[in-house]
C-alpha cells in the first residue's frame, strides 16, 4: 500500500482535489437552480477568461493564485455589470447573460490569441482553462483548491437555515429582520470563488455543467433539500474522482469534457430510472394505470353512476372479490368497490 501511494502521489492528490471541487459544485448547484440561476455559473466562467490571460500579461506568471485572482477580478466585474443591467436596464436578465458570456468569452479570446502569437513561451498551457485540465496542475495548486473548496462548504452550512429562506421564502425572510442585499451579495460572492477554483479542473466553456447537472440529477430522486444537497455532491465527487482518474491515464484527454460526459450520463439514468420521477418509471405506471381502467372499466362507471352498476359479464368477478353487492335486483358498489376506484384514479393524479 505505501508503495502504491508513493508511485501515485500526484494522481491521488489531483483526484482528491477534484473529488472536492465536485462536491463543493454539486452542494452550491442546487441552491443556484432552486434560485432559478443556472446559468448565472456559465456566464461567470466565460467571464474569467479575459482575467486570466490579462493577469498573466501584466504578471508574467502562471502561478495558480496569481491566474485564479485574475480571474475572480474578471468575474466578480462580470456580476457587478450583470446587477447593474438587471437593476438599471429594460433588459431581461437572460438577455443580460448572454451578453455577459459573449463579450467578456470574446475578449477574453482575443487576448489568448494576442498572447499565444506573440513568441512567448511561457504563454503555453493558458488554454488549459477553456476546457480544464486538472492532471497538468500542482500539488501546490491542489492544496489551495481544497483549502477554498472546505472554506465555501463551511460557510454554506454555517449559513444553511438563511439561504434556505432566502430561496424559498424571501418575504419572510426579510420579515425576520435579514439583509436581503448582504445575503445576495454573499451568495454571489460564493458563486464567484467557487467558479474561480473550479475552471483549471473542468474549463471555462462547461463550467455550468459541474454546477448544474449533479442538482438536476438529485432533483429527480428527491424533492427534500437535505437529500438533494448530500445527493448533488456526491454526484459531484464521483465525476469529480472519476474525470480526473481517466485523463491522467489518456494522454491529451482534458479533465473538463470527462467529467462532464460522467456527469451528463448520471443525469440520463436519473432521468430515465428515477423510482418516481423517471420516465421508464413514469411509462410503467401508465401502462399499469391503463390495464386497470381496462379491467375494471364497468366499476368506475358504476362509481360515476351513483353506485349503479349496469349488467355485465364480469359481475360474478366482482361479487367475489366484494367489489359489488346485490340489492333489489340491481348491484351497487360495496365500500370496497369504492376505495378500490378511487385507488385506481388517484394513480392517474
Amino acid at each position: 500500500m505505501p508503495s502504491f501511494i508513493a508511485d501515485n502521489y500526484t494522481i491521488i492528490i489531483i483526484t482528491l482535489g477534484t473529488m472536492l471541487l465536485g462536491l463543493v459544485n454539486g452542494v452550491l448547484g442546487v441552491f443556484m437552480t432552486l434560485k432559478k440561476q443556472a446559468l448565472v455559473g456559465d456566464a461567470l466562467s466565460h467571464a474569467t477568461l479575459p482575467g486570466v490571460v490579462l493577469a498573466f500579461i501584466f504578471t508574467q506568471s502562471k502561478s495558480m493564485i496569481v491566474l485564479l485572482l485574475g480571474a475572480a477580478i474578471s468575474a466578480v466585474a462580470a456580476m457587478f455589470i450583470l446587477e447593474l443591467i438587471k437593476r438599471q436596464s429594460k433588459i431581461k436578465y437572460d438577455a443580460g447573460l448572454a451578453l455577459i458570456l459573449s463579450a467578456f468569452f470574446g475578449f477574453g479570446q482575443i487576448l489568448l490569441l494576442v498572447v499565444q502569437t506573440s513568441g512567448n513561451a511561457a504563454s503555453a498551457g493558458l488554454n488549459n482553462f477553456i476546457f480544464g485540465q486538472a492532471a497538468t496542475m500542482l500539488i501546490s495548486d491542489i492544496e489551495f483548491i481544497a483549502i477554498i473548496s472546505l472554506v465555501v462548504l463551511f460557510v454554506i452550512i454555517l449559513l444553511w437555515k438563511e439561504f434556505k429562506l432566502f430561496i424559498f421564502n424571501n418575504e419572510f425572510y426579510q420579515s425576520l429582520g435579514y439583509s436581503n442585499r448582504i445575503t445576495t451579495i454573499i451568495f454571489n460572492t460564493l458563486i464567484v470563488i467557487v467558479v474561480t477554483i473550479s475552471i483549471r479542473t473542468v474549463g471555462v466553456i462547461l463550467m455550468s455543467a459541474l454546477l448544474i447537472a449533479p442538482a438536476v440529477a438529485a432533483r429527480q430522486l428527491s424533492k427534500k433539500l437535505v437529500y438533494n444537497t448530500l445527493l448533488a455532491g456526491l454526484f459531484g465527487l464521483v465525476s469529480g474522482a472519476s474525470g480526473a482518474i481517466i485523463s491522467s491515464q489518456v494522454t491529451n484527454l482534458a479533465t473538463g469534457p470527462v467529467i462532464v460526459v460522467i456527469l451528463c450520463t448520471i443525469v440520463l439514468i436519473a432521468l430515465l430510472f428515477a423510482p418516481k420521477r423517471g420516465v421508464i418509471n413514469k411509462l410503467i405506471i401508465d401502462k399499469i394505470h391503463q390495464i386497470q381502467i381496462r379491467k375494471y372499466h364497468n366499476l368506475i362507471h358504476a362509481y360515476q353512476e351513483n353506485g349503479l352498476l349496469e349488467s355485465s359479464e364480469d359481475i360474478i368477478g366482482l361479487l367475489e372479490k366484494g367489489y359489488i353487492e346485490e340489492k333489489s335486483n340491481s348491484y351497487y358498489l360495496t365500500d370496497v368497490g369504492n376505495k378500490k376506484v378511487e385507488s385506481i384514479i388517484g394513480e392517474r393524479k
